[in-house]
C-alpha cells in the first residue's frame, strides 16, 4: 500500500511542479465563476507525462470545499473502457475469443429470444439462429436491453450481481437478432464482465484491482468509496431557478459504502479520481504499457481503438470505447469524459460532476479545443 501512495504523492508532486496552465485556467473559471458549473477539474497528459492539471469552483458549495485534482468521481459509463481492457487481458493469454459464442463461456445464454412484432401488432417472442459473440456484448450489438428489468424498474443501476445478472439476461428476449444494430446496452457489459468472472475465477472487482488498479496505481478507482473517500467525493449539482442545487447519484443506491447491498456494477459502476484514471489512459496512449510494464498486447490496444460496429452499423464504436475519427475515448452520464489520441500519444480529461448542465458542455468543448491549440494536436 505504501508504494501506491508513494507513487500518488509523486504524481500530484510532480502537478505541482508543472504548474496549471493558465489559459485553461481561465477557461474553467469563467464558468465556475458565473455559477454556470459548481467545479471541474482538467487534465491534459502526453502518454507517460502530465502536463497539467487544472481545477477550478467547488467539490462542495455548501461546505466552502474547493474542486482539486484528487476529488473522487463517479465515472459512470467510463467504467466501459476499463471493462473493455479487462476483456482484452484475458484475450491477450488466450482464455477468451472476441467471436466466440458466448455460451462458449456462459452455457445459460445458449438459447436466446428474440422479440418481434408481427404485422397484426402483435408481440411474439422466437428463438434467434446467431449466437451472441464477445465482440457483440462490448460493442452495444448483442441486441440485449439497455439494462436488466429489475434496474429499469428500480432506476438503479448496482442492485443484481454480475451472476444474477447471467439468468436475467437468460430469461430476458432480445431487442433483435445479434449483430443487426446498435443499442447501447449496460446489460451487454455486464454480461462480459460475467464472463471475466466465470473465466478468471475471480469476482470482477477483484479482477480489476490485481490486473488494472494495482499496476496502474489507481488508488482511488472503486465501486464502493468509503471513510476519507467519501470526504473527497464531488457532490453532483444541477440546475434549478437559474441557481445550482445540491442532488445526489440517482442511479444508485446509498449509502455508497454499503457492500451488502451495493453491487459491482461493470458497465457505470466506478468512481475514481482525474489524476488516476488518467494513468489508465495513458497506458492505452503508450500501446499498453505503464512506467515500463506490459498491461496489453499493442495488438489488443489496436483492437479497442478500431470500429467494432459492422458496417452496416452508423454508430462508431469499439470495445467499450466510443471511436472518433482522430481519438477514441468515453464519456459518464454526468458529465465526465476522456479523448486518447493514439496517433500523437495525448489524453485530455474533463472532469465535472453534474445533472443535464448545458454550459459545462460548452466548457468542456473549450478547454478540449484550448487543449489541442496549446498543446498542438488535432481535435
Amino acid at each position: 500500500m505504501k508504494k501506491y501512495l508513494l507513487s500518488f504523492v509523486l504524481l500530484l508532486t510532480a502537478v505541482v511542479a508543472l504548474g496549471q496552465n493558465k489559459e485553461i485556467d481561465q477557461i474553467l473559471h469563467a464558468y465556475t465563476d458565473s455559477g454556470d458549473v459548481a467545479g471541474m477539474v482538467a487534465v491534459v497528459a502526453h502518454k507517460e507525462k502530465v502536463l497539467t492539471v487544472n481545477s477550478a469552483g467547488y467539490q462542495d458549495i455548501a461546505k466552502g470545499k474547493r474542486m482539486a485534482p484528487d476529488a473522487l468521481f463517479w465515472i459512470a459509463s467510463q467504467s466501459k473502457p476499463i471493462a473493455g481492457a479487462a476483456v482484452m487481458m484475458l484475450v491477450d493469454e488466450g482464455k477468451l475469443d472476441l467471436d466466440a459464442p458466448v455460451a462458449t463461456y456462459l452455457p445459460e445464454l445458449g438459447e436466446m429470444m428474440v422479440a418481434r412484432v408481427a404485422r397484426a401488432g402483435w408481440r411474439v417472442e422466437e428463438k434467434t439462429d446467431k449466437p451472441i459473440t464477445l465482440r457483440q456484448l462490448m460493442s452495444h450489438t448483442s441486441g440485449m436491453s439497455w439494462v436488466a428489468s429489475a434496474q429499469e424498474k428500480s432506476g438503479k443501476i448496482d442492485i443484481i450481481p454480475l451472476g444474477v445478472s447471467v439468468y436475467v439476461s437468460a430469461a430476458t428476449p432480445l431487442l433483435d437478432d445479434p449483430g443487426k444494430r446498435y443499442s447501447y446496452s449496460n446489460q451487454g457489459v455486464n454480461i462480459a464482465a460475467a464472463i471475466i468472472e466465470r473465466v478468471s475465477g475471480a469476482s470482477y472487482h477483484e479482477f480489476l484491482q490485481k490486473r488494472i488498479f494495482d499496476p496502474l496505481t489507481m488508488v482511488s478507482a472503486t465501486f464502493w468509496p468509503t471513510g476519507k473517500q467519501l470526504d473527497k467525493l464531488a457532490v453532483p449539482y444541477k440546475m434549478k431557478d437559474g441557481k445550482l442545487v445540491e442532488s445526489t447519484i440517482n442511479q444508485l443506491q446509498y449509502p455508497l459504502d454499503d457492500r451488502s447491498k451495493r453491487f459491482a456494477e461493470a458497465a457505470g459502476g466506478l468512481f475514481c479520481t482525474p489524476v488516476d484514471l488518467v494513468k489508465l489512459y495513458q497506458m492505452i496512449a503508450c500501446g499498453g504499457t505503464f512506467g515500463g510494464k506490459r498491461l496489453l498486447s499493442e495488438k489488443a490496444v489496436a483492437e479497442l481503438a478500431k470500429k467494432q460496429t459492422p458496417e452496416t452499423v452508423k454508430e462508431s464504436y469499439s470495445l467499450g470505447w466510443k471511436v472518433g475519427d482522430r481519438f477514441i475515448g468515453h464519456g459518464g452520464s454526468y458529465g465526465t469524459d476522456t479523448r486518447v489520441y493514439i496517433s500523437s500519444g495525448h489524453v485530455v480529461l474533463y472532469f465535472v460532476q453534474e445533472q443535464g448542465l448545458k454550459k459545462s458542455n460548452v466548457a468542456k468543448n473549450e478547454f478540449y479545443r484550448a487543449a489541442a491549440r496549446i498543446y498542438n494536436f488535432g481535435q
